[in-house]
């Protein structure tokens, strides 16, 4: 009887360590991921968020409405102070871009556009001067302090009418009663400001 029982015995041990080493290697698996894991959260807490950058846009004058004559070449100055905020790697550079909305005498919009990059802020504190010409959509903002190695000159409004389908006619902008002009200020890394200056037709 006691032979038989040895060889049983004998049989499972094999057996049993190869269980034990499998669990075993499992384990180390288990170990390697958990620690894997570990790693990774701890190089995300040691990550810093990104910067959030504010920006302010202010008029130089206290003029809030001008009265410009109903001629092509009649132009009105739209000086600004710009200031971001630091860090300068992620808010710089901030763009510039000048928006127009044409009024009748009921306040009703009869057309608006947008001017993209009219100028580039590369400084946290920056003094841009534009010129516009309310009733020259051709030749509608100049950056008039530009750096003289980009002179990009004049830029286009597009002035689209209410629906959204096409360019305003010359004949419609002949009700215009009022002109908003808004210059707003967008830096690299998000935020934005915005100053407006209202423009009037001298009849």
């Amino acid at each position: 009887m006691t032979t038989p029982l040895l060889l049983v015995l004998l049989t499972l041990e094999p057996q049993q360590q190869t269980q034990m080493d499998q669990i075993q290697q499992e384990l180390q698996q288990q170990r390697q991921q958990i620690g894997h894991l570990m790693d990774l959260i701890e190089k995300n807490q040691k990550q810093t968020p990104p910067p959030v950058c504010a920006a302010e846009i202010l008029r130089v004058g206290s003029l809030d409405q001008r009265s410009v004559p109903l001629t092509a070449t009649a132009s009105v100055p739209f000086n600004l102070f710009s200031v971001v905020t630091k860090p300068e790697n992620a808010c710089l550079h901030g763009e510039v871009r000048v928006t127009a909305s044409y009024m009748d005498g009921n306040d009703a919009l009869i057309c608006s556009g947008v001017v993209e990059n009219v100028a580039t802020q590369t400084s946290l504190t920056e003094s841009i001067n534009l010129e516009i010409r309310p009733w020259n959509l051709r030749e509608f903002v100049r950056w008039k302090n530009e750096p003289p190695q980009r002179n990009s000159g004049a830029k286009t409004l597009t002035c689209i009418n209410v629906e959204g389908l096409s360019e305003v006619r010359s004949e419609e902008l002949g009700r215009v009663t009022s002109v908003r002009i808004r210059a707003t200020v967008l830096p690299k890394g998000g935020g934005m400001s915005t100053m407006e200056m209202e423009i009037v037709p001298q009849r």
